[in-house]
């Protein structure tokens, strides 16, 4: 990483001092979700997020008490489930999903005849509930910057299309009830973001991932929700224990999502009235802001970049890994796809026959899994951006492209 100079640094320090005269709370997240959840709490992802977001923001590090014996403090605000368990208090369990039938152990209790905008809190529920309300302090909960919610992974096998729009209705109750335990609102004064992430490689259901993906959607493009993705790509990882277990994401995968996580949060809690320290930082990365149908075998991706200039793949991602196109619906394989220019994707795919306007295609739609550094991604590392004081090499990468949520329509070629 290129050495930030004397002014430099001043400037840094200028910019960071600017923010937190306009920041309330510390640079700590809830974090809640399942397995996966758990080991980036264990993994050392919620430290990085925590460092990455008090540097960025220019904030003091979140620290709660866990009331265990032998430990002080955590980073805050997680645990996960075990270490209290009469009463459970806890915000990540594993093998767990966010609701299914009767599953009473679940985050929230199905009920059948009653709609998910009323459903109760399963015992997974309950002990997030616990966590927040008895375990965190008032002032711990007035501090909190946001929730991270890193469910997917049992609800990604089982779902169906079918059920998106109730998953999409669970996933606003259970941010409806975590933000009921903290006493404040989605938005507003004292309000209280939260945060997801693109389901991760899981299962063996390109259905399931749909649906997912699909109910994640519908609450992101609802404003009053206040969620968004911060991690907008985690196809490109590798499995835990060198391979062997694809239930789970590998440490290094999980603190690379950590920092990729506080850029994008850093973004949207910004300062208003800091600018210039932000110019040059990332967000979310770069994404697909259009489709264009060139010819029955070839589609065109538009992308839309944050801060990079350029597009980058490797081999692997040239053969099309991760691509999905379709018509009217039907599924087209793709064959590989070619870097053109530096914003331009070409796809190339099995023929289609239905009109242009008909064709869709998607990145990571599937939960495919790309593997570590076989994403196409923009060119950020080399743009040469000040980073805060003490961020290390690895704060610099280059962002891997979106997946999308839904697939993007074509429209069709001049």
């Amino acid at each position: 990483m290129p050495r930030i100079g004397r002014r430099g640094a001043l400037l840094t320090g200028a910019a960071l001092t600017a923010a937190a005269a306009s920041m309330t709370g510390k640079a700590g997240l809830l974090v809640t979700g399942q397995s996966n959840a758990g080991f980036f709490i264990d993994d050392g992802g919620i430290r990085t997020l925590n460092e990455g977001l008090a540097a960025l923001l220019g904030i003091e590090r979140a620290r709660f008490d866990p009331r265990l014996a032998g430990i002080k403090d955590l980073d805050g605000y997680a645990l996960w489930d075990g270490f209290h368990r009469s009463p459970a208090m806890a915000t990540a369990r594993g093998g767990t999903p966010l609701w299914a039938p009767d599953d009473r152990d679940a985050f929230l209790l199905h009920e059948p005849g009653v709609h998910p905008s009323r459903w109760r809190r399963g015992a997974a529920g309950e002990a997030l509930d616990r966590f927040v309300r008895d375990l965190m302090t008032e002032r711990d909960r007035a501090d909190c910057l946001g929730i991270l919610w890193l469910h997917t992974e049992d609800d990604s096998r089982r779902m169906r299309m079918r059920d998106a729009a109730a998953h999409a209705a669970a996933i606003r109750r259970h941010l409806s009830l975590t933000r009921a335990a903290f006493g404040r609102p989605a938005a507003g004064p004292g309000g209280l973001p939260a945060y997801g992430w693109a389901p991760i490689p899981f299962g063996d259901s390109a259905e399931g991932h749909r649906a997912v993906r699909a109910a994640l959607a519908e609450v992101a493009d609802d404003p009053a929700r206040n969620f968004r993705l911060a991690v907008a790509q985690t196809a490109d990882s590798e499995p835990r224990d060198n391979g062997r277990d694809w239930a789970h994401r590998d440490p290094e995968d999980l603190r690379a999502f950590a920092r990729r996580a506080a850029y994008a949060i850093a973004r949207h809690l910004r300062p208003r009235r800091d600018s210039s320290f932000f110019a040059g930082l990332p967000g979310a990365g770069p994404r697909i802001a259009e489709a264009v149908a060139e010819g029955a075998e070839t589609t065109v991706a538009v992308v839309e970049h944050d801060r990079g200039r350029a597009l980058k793949a490797n081999r692997a991602a040239l053969d099309g890994i991760g691509w999905s196109a379709f018509d009217e619906g039907r599924p087209r394989i793709v064959k590989a796809i070619e870097l053109r220019g530096a914003d331009r994707i070409a796809l190339r795919h099995e023929p289609c026959t239905g009109p242009p306007e008909r064709r869709e295609v998607g990145y990571c739609l599937l939960g495919e899994q790309l593997g570590r550094g076989n994403a196409v991604t923009d060119d950020w590392s080399g743009i040469g951006a000040i980073l805060p004081r003490g961020f290390d090499a690895a704060w610099r990468f280059d962002f891997p492209l979106q997946a999308t949520l839904r697939p993007v329509a074509a429209r069709p070629g001049r």
